[in-house]
């Protein structure tokens, strides 16, 4: 009977710490989700890496209303000035283009943050992107802050947004 009850409480503690967190949950399935719409009858051989482009507005669903409202005004300043505004890459993939088929590592080095690793593919280097992650007693989650290289996307972009109202649009 010990034996068992052993079994038991080490399958049951195992199974705790091995658990994923809400926010890591949250964040791979956001990857998952836009991987396979980006993949669409797509195979990995495919020597194109052509893949489905995927509406900005899939990310947009994921965050919170402040780093909804920076994206908002790049939208905007970028149609005032028939130019890129400040946000020149798709975030998710840290790149311009993204491989669907690369490798994805998902760790959580504080609590609340989602580290997603990315790894390389062709004519990328292995990058990665940590998403602030607040989530609701009721389970609805929503990224609060993107850190890229470290720092923090909404004070990053918000200056550069600043800037550029400033030299081009405010003219």
């Amino acid at each position: 009977m010990k034996n068992v009850l052993s079994i038991l409480l080490s399958l049951f503690i195992s199974s705790y710490v091995f658990a994923e967190s809400p926010q890591v949950q949250y964040i791979k399935g956001m990857y998952e989700l836009n991987a396979s719409l980006a993949k669409g009858g797509i195979t990995e051989d495919n020597d194109l890496n052509i893949y489905n482009d995927v509406d900005q507005s899939f990310f947009l669903e994921y965050l919170d209303g402040n780093i909804k409202k920076i994206y908002a005004r790049n939208d905007e300043y970028q149609e005032a000035t028939g130019d890129m505004a400040c946000i020149e890459h798709d975030v998710l993939w840290q790149a311009q283009d993204l491989n669907p088929f690369a490798k994805l590592t998902f760790t959580e080095p504080s609590a609340g943050r989602v580290k997603v690793t990315i790894g390389a593919t062709k004519g990328l280097e292995k990058r990665s992107v940590t998403y602030q992650v607040k989530c609701q007693k009721d389970g609805d989650c929503k990224i609060t802050e993107i850190f890229e290289y470290g720092k923090p996307f909404t004070k990053v972009t918000s200056k550069c947004l600043d800037d550029l109202y400033r030299t081009e649009i405010k003219k």
